[in-house]
């Protein structure tokens, strides 16, 4: 064997052992990070899925198309607040009591300090981490180290005073989905990382089990989903005015390039003015989940229209452009309050502050 054999022999099984060490040294790493995200767990991730998937897609709701826009939901809307009825102490009256947390729609991670801690302490995850894909994050703060069902929660921002212990409720599922697991993962990782800052212990659930919890509540929220869209055609030769002092009159309000109707209960529609060459198209729509009374939203909407077809011949139409009879409005009824029946005896009764937060 040559010098030059000799040579290349040694540079190939040095390429060889450093390529090895490489591969290892990235096998390792990325272990490291799984197992810190996921955690600890002999079973293969490919192979253990959990539940198995019943092939269902959630597919856009109602009985059209329809769009609505997004309500500004407040918590403090809700009215069995029973938590309000527990006795307060002295330390704690200049603090807001968080409103029951539905445990249907909302999965608790719940971080315990070695100490007592000031608001200070927790604002930069509360301003940061407000929302997973548009799912919502409610914290709440305890002065004491919540083991027990009666635990006080009070709203962590704003809170006066010190606590114990603060709660991150995370949603589970509205309309982008169910929370899935690399929303969970992520969640975790960053309280995971405040506990560690200041040197907290965190309890959190399985995640199989909320993923699991998460999917079967979109399946079934996605089965009452109801949006619903109807059109009143206006010739152009009616002036836009016109058509909104009818709407005026009857009780619909104009904010921005939308229109909404409402009542004591709540809202109850939205329609958007749609101008073309040679017609003028009034698109109402209900969101029937956060309707307050998608029934009587419906009434309102087929009498205003009623009345332009009287005074201007605008026929009121489906989705698909046709020409709704006095027969297919009455099986739109029937259709309408078979939907609301089925939310009501869900749990989900339309306008209510759970149906709410589960259809945003």
């Amino acid at each position: 064997m040559n010098d030059l054999q000799l040579t290349l022999l040694i540079v190939g099984g040095g390429g060889i052992a450093a390529m090895i060490a490489y591969n290892w040294w990235q096998d390792y790493r990325l272990r490291n990070q799984a197992s810190e995200r996921f955690g600890q767990t002999d079973e293969d991730p490919l192979l253990n899925t959990g539940v198995a998937k019943s092939g269902f897609e959630r597919s856009e709701p109602g009985f059209s198309g329809s769009s609505y826009p997004d309500s500004d939901l407040s918590f403090d809307e809700a009215a069995d607040d029973s938590s309000s009825e527990m006795p307060l102490n002295d330390n704690n009256l200049q603090n807001e009591l968080q409103i029951t947390i539905d445990k249907r729609l909302f999965a608790d991670f719940i971080v315990r300090f070695d100490e007592e801690k000031d608001a200070n302490s927790w604002k930069a995850l509360v301003d940061g981490l407000e929302q997973i894909n548009r799912k919502r994050i409610i914290y709440s703060a305890s002065p004491d180290s919540a083991e027990s069902t009666e635990t006080l929660w009070f709203k962590a921002s704003p809170y006066a005073g010190t606590a114990r212990s603060l709660r991150a409720s995370v949603q589970i599922a509205n309309r982008k989905g169910p929370l899935s697991s690399i929303e969970f993962s992520e969640v975790l990782g960053k309280l995971k990382r405040f506990a560690e800052d200041q040197n907290a212990d965190i309890e959190f659930p399985e995640m199989k089990e909320v993923v699991a919890k998460a999917e079967t509540l979109d399946q079934a929220a996605a089965a009452l989903d109801t949006l619903l869209g109807l059109h009143c055609l206006l010739p152009d030769t009616v002036q836009e005015s016109t058509a909104v002092d009818m709407l005026a009159v009857a009780g619909w309000v104009q904010k921005g390039h939308q229109w909404f109707l409402s009542d004591e209960s709540g809202s109850l529609a939205s329609m958007v003015i749609h101008n073309a060459p040679g017609k003028r198209l009034l698109s109402f729509s209900i969101d029937v989940p956060n309707s307050a009374e998608p029934v009587k939203a419906l009434g309102d909407i087929v009498t205003v229209c009623h009345g332009m077809n009287e005074k201007f011949g605008a026929p009121l139409m489906d989705d698909s452009g046709r020409t709704l009879s006095t027969q297919a409005i009455e099986g739109i009824y029937n259709q309408l309050i078979e939907r609301v029946r089925n939310l009501t005896d869900s749990g989900f009764k339309p306008g209510t502050t759970v149906a709410r937060i589960l259809f945003s």
